[in-house]
């Protein structure tokens, strides 16, 4: 039976229970309202029960779905990093040359960051004060395989972009990691300043040096 017939013939496959629906909008909920209430407050001062407030339902319902406030911070994070990558993957999946695609995926990458600033700014610095081994661990399993898939699908549009004679033959799985570590170096330090440069500039930035490099072209010696 093939899985189309599968599905036809178990219909709890096809579709979800009310009660699945009803615990993703309340998840969904929680997490957006502890994004709210950690950037007006801070990572410290947000607690439980102002996210409860915030979200509308009751401090005991949290604890059904986060074991505590570390959890809900961890898993929402994870929520919002797969919100990323899907406006990454919509990116990569887009039409037009090799510039334009770029452009498009370090744009959707720049905006995402500044829409949810403050959370991912006290996020960070939580991580570069508190980290403790056991969330290291936590963050290494849970990042390392979608890091490596977005290095493979960066470096699958980097090949489309050498076997069309845009760009120039290189290594694209060490060039994709390149490009991917050298933006997240910009987004945190984005992240940092008080006023930070308009998306397009930093956009511009890298878009220009990968395409461009940094070397001054050499005046060419006349012949005569």
């Amino acid at each position: 039976m093939d899985s189309l017939s599968s599905r036809w013939a178990n219909p709890q496959k096809m579709a979800k229970s009310k009660e699945e629906i009803v615990q993703e909008f309340r998840v969904q909920s929680i997490q957006e309202a502890a994004i709210r209430v950690i950037s007006r407050k801070g990572m410290a001062a947000a607690t439980m029960q102002e996210i409860a407030e915030e979200a509308g339902v009751a401090k005991g319902t949290i604890y059904l779905y986060f074991r505590d406030r570390e959890e809900l911070v961890e898993k929402t994070f994870e929520t919002a990093i797969g919100q990323l990558h899907g406006r990454l993957d919509a990116a990569l999946d887009g039409e037009g040359p090799f510039a334009e695609k770029l452009r498009s995926l370090l744009t959707a990458q720049f905006t995402f960051f500044s829409e949810n600033r403050e959370f991912f700014r006290l996020y960070h610095s939580l991580r570069m004060t508190q980290g403790s081994a056991t969330q290291q661990r936590r963050q290494k399993r849970t990042c390392q395989p979608q890091f490596k898939a977005r290095v493979d699908r960066l470096a699958g549009m980097l090949k489309d972009a050498m076997d069309a004679g845009e760009v120039r033959v290189l290594d694209q799985s060490r060039l994709a990691l390149f490009l991917i570590e050298g933006s997240i170096a910009i987004v945190l330090e984005r992240l940092t300043e008080d006023s930070p440069p308009p998306e397009s500039e930093d956009v511009e930035l890298i878009v220009s040096t990968l395409l461009g490099g940094i070397a001054i072209p050499k005046p060419k010696r006349s012949s005569h």
